[in-house]
């Protein structure tokens, strides 16, 4: 059930939601129908806001919808086509309390993964540093928003999982923030878009194991620096 729901997180949230559209419709990493869908947690109040159509061009703030974490609308209305996903999502929040956003698109190369059914290799560095660090993983195949479509979504849900591919049809993105998922969808349609044209060339070289830690540690360790006397290196 939703709790006490601030006006001013509701906003927060609405307002980055149709921030994380415009950018992807801006930055052309959707495809050709805009086709997608968005979701913000609302914090501390046990609901998320979920757009409210299947497309993301145009949004405005009274095309999102107010729903609990089981999927009961609480404000706004949805489209048929979209209340079709509302358990996509409900069902991410339920089982991973760190997602605070989520991205549904079908965007070109990582969709042409999706529909091969094969797994997006972490060969990208980009991936790396963003913690995917193992091969985003493909939920088999269920007719759209349906009870098995949510159950094969969970059943390669792991506790870091950042993206699934949904066989078939497109991917789910998810992270920390809005922001954070928004940047992930880019990182993950050029990692899908570079690891097929290296295929032309005789296929990715993977990443070792133990330099995908070193990358990690440091980038960790730039981002926690903040030594004043190298800031104009």
């Amino acid at each position: 059930m939703a709790g006490t729901i601030d006006a001013q997180a509701l906003a927060t949230a609405e307002e980055g939601v149709l921030a994380a559209a415009r950018t992807l419709v801006e930055g052309r990493v959707l495809s050709l129908s805009q086709h997608g869908n968005i979701s913000a947690r609302v914090p501390g109040a046990g609901a998320f806001v979920l757009t409210g159509g299947g497309t993301l061009d145009r949004l405005e703030r009274h095309d999102l919808a107010l729903l609990d974490l089981d999927g009961r609308g609480l404000r706004g209305s949805l489209t048929p086509t979209a209340r079709e996903i509302i358990q996509m999502h409900a069902a991410i929040y339920r089982a991973r309390t760190d997602v605070g956003a989520i991205i549904h698109t079908h965007s070109p190369h990582i969709t042409a993964f999706a529909i091969a059914g094969k797994p997006i290799p972490p060969v990208y560095e980009a991936m790396i540093r963003f913690d995917v660090t193992e091969p985003v993983p493909v939920a088999a195949y269920g007719p759209r928003g349906s009870e098995r479509s949510v159950r094969n979504i969970l059943d390669v849900l792991g506790p870091r999982t950042k993206a699934v591919l949904l066989a078939n049809h497109g991917v789910l993105v998810f992270d920390r923030d809005i922001e954070s998922a928004v940047r992930l969808v880019f990182v993950l349609e050029e990692a899908a878009e570079f690891t097929l044209k290296a295929d032309l060339l005789g296929g990715a070289q993977e990443i070792p194991q133990d330099l995908m830690g070193e990358a990690l540690h440091r980038r960790d360790a730039f981002a926690q620096a903040a030594q004043p006397e190298e800031a104009g290196l």
